[in-house]
């Protein structure tokens, strides 16, 4: 079975992270065909679900999104990232949009991928940032070297 990191703003109730890091851990009654060996949770609220989800199914809980991204290499790494940047307290801007940290969470999770020799393909749910240079950025790193990459909405691709 295929294990992947997540890499995650915050995971509790109705969120994308449990949407679908919910799923992949075999919750919602869905059979995933991966398994969630490593995840990093950006916030952790009060209703948070990450700690109790990753206990039930031996995830473990990383400090860095190094160490999610990281976790088993070199003799066994993991085979894909998940990148949920989507809920979460962060700041708004002046055009009242969420300031998620879209950009760090790619930002960092190249970074150790390219630290960990790892290439693996990428998940980004929803669309990169909500700023153009940032989305400009992410879309040029993420090709340079020459990664799988799927980003979107995850709705489409859920089961009922």
């Amino acid at each position: 079975m295929k294990r992947v990191a997540a890499v995650i703003t915050e995971f509790r109730h109705n969120s994308h992270a449990e949407v679908i890091v919910g799923r992949l851990l075999g919750e919602l009654d869905y059979h995933p065909s991966v398994k969630v060996v490593s995840m990093y949770t950006d916030q952790v609220p009060d209703n948070d679900m990450s700690r109790e989800l990753a206990n039930k199914n031996g995830v473990v809980i990383c400090d860095t999104i190094e160490e999610a991204v990281t976790f088993g290499a070199p003799g066994n790494p993991v085979d894909g990232v998940v990148i949920i940047g989507e809920h979460g307290d962060y700041p708004w801007n002046e055009k009242n949009q969420r300031l998620y940290p879209r950009r760090r969470l790619v930002e960092q999770t190249l970074q150790a991928m390219d630290k960990a020799n790892l290439r693996v393909p990428l998940f980004c749910d929803k669309h990169f940032s909500y700023n153009n240079s940032d989305a400009i950025w992410m879309y040029n790193q993420i090709q340079q070297r020459e990664l799988p990459f799927l980003g979107g909405s995850s709705v489409p691709y859920t089961l009922p």
